[in-house]
């Protein structure tokens, strides 16, 4: 009789830096900062034991995450983008993010070892005008999957201040109607405002990538 196969863990490592944040004088320098580590407390409450562990950030301005949830990462990176835009005030800030998925032999706190942790460092060396991506060592699932991403990048990308404030609220659950109470706007403001922001592509973007993921685990 065989035994029963056993499926290994997958988990998300995100490695992410800031777009040319030298050319940020040193007040708004320090506020990204800020900003960056409020957002990982946010994400706590957003997406709830998501986190294998806190954020480590190197510079300042580049981080790692390792979700134990590899799912919900594309809605976590989008998260990021949509808050530092909302929260720094500046339309043309961005973040490189690349998004991994593998096993890990070993976790700590700081340190990690595993193939999650190779692919990560790999896909942070994002070329072009991309700044979102994925990889698996899985070729088909990696390259379908990185054209989901690739897409969300390019839907992203293009967020005002504006649209970012109403996606967040979006992501954190709010319908249309509580929107608009929280930001004193009509519904026909805030419909607008996620049309024009292609939130109805995003939506259908993150529900596959998180059913696909969810088969592998």
């Amino acid at each position: 009789m065989k035994k029963a196969e056993t499926k290994t863990k997958l988990y998300s490592v995100i490695t992410a830096d800031i777009v040319k944040s030298s050319n940020l004088s040193l007040t708004k320098h320090k506020k990204l900062i800020e900003v960056i580590k409020k957002c990982a407390n946010e994400i706590k409450k957003v997406f709830p034991s998501a986190l294998q562990y806190a954020p480590e950030y190197f510079r300042g301005d580049s981080w790692q995450i390792v979700l134990k949830k590899p799912e919900l990462a594309l809605a976590i990176v989008l998260y990021y983008r949509a808050y530092i835009r909302a929260n720094m005030k500046i339309n043309s800030i961005d973040s490189r993010m690349a998004i991994s998925l593998g096993t890990i032999d070993f976790v700590k706190r700081s340190f990690g070892v595993g193939e999650a942790y190779k692919t990560s460092g790999e896909a942070i060396d994002i070329k072009g005008k991309r700044r979102l991506k994925f990889i698996y060592n899985e070729k088909e699932i990696s390259e379908l999957l990185d054209l989901l991403v690739e897409n969300s990048d390019f839907v992203s990308s293009r967020w005002t201040v504006r649209q970012c404030e109403v996606i967040l609220l979006s992501l954190k659950g709010y319908n249309q109607l509580q929107i608009a109470k929280k930001i004193k706007v009509t519904q026909q403001a805030v419909s607008q405002q996620l049309d024009s922001a292609g939130w109805s592509v995003i939506l259908k973007n993150i529900s596959y990538f998180q059913n696909t993921i969810e088969k592998l685990n």
